[in-house]
């Protein structure tokens, strides 16, 4: 059971978040059986549950997860412009995806002190009506993810998942 094919339901959920089983074995190609399995997996991490009906559809984390796939094959995705907060002069940076926030803390592109400012007041808004991560927005309001290592291991986690879905 390959954790690619197993995040690959994500993005196979309909309209409603249900993970029709039919339906992800004939577009996987493998069995109904095989289908279960990988829902099994994803049950476990937290990602689907199984309704009262019988159904499975996916939780938050697993329609948030879904939302941040979709806004990474869009090309339309609104840029984040990096000011640096004592002049109120964009940084010669700006990004409109995970990946490129992820390279910008990952290289220290931005000075760290800026990039604090940014997550501590205007990140949360741009990744909920950007990206409609309400995930992320909520742990950034609240205070989970304070600090840039915390962004950056958010971001880890999120890529390591989105990563093989959007280059399918």
């Amino acid at each position: 059971m390959t954790y690619k094919t197993a995040y690959k339901l994500i993005t196979i959920a309909d309209e409603n978040n249900t993970i029709d089983i039919a339906k992800a074995s004939q577009l996987l190609g493998v069995s109904p059986l095989t289908v279960r399995k990988y829902i099994q997996q994803l049950v476990s991490e937290g990602v689907v549950e199984k309704t009262g009906e019988g159904k499975y559809v996916l939780t938050r984390l697993g329609v948030s997860i879904k939302k941040v796939v979709s806004a990474s094959t869009l090309k339309n995705t609104p840029r984040y412009v990096i000011t640096d907060t004592s002049t109120g002069q964009p940084v010669s940076l700006s990004f409109n995806s995970y990946e490129q926030l992820y390279a910008i803390i990952a290289y220290q592109l931005a000075p760290r002190d800026i990039l604090e400012h940014h997550l501590k007041n205007y990140l949360a808004e741009w990744v909920r009506s950007s990206i409609g991560d309400e995930i992320l927005a909520e742990k950034i309001v609240k205070g989970e993810i304070a600090t840039i290592e915390d962004l950056k291991k958010y971001l880890e986690f999120i890529l390591s998942i989105t990563g093989s879905l959007i280059n399918r």
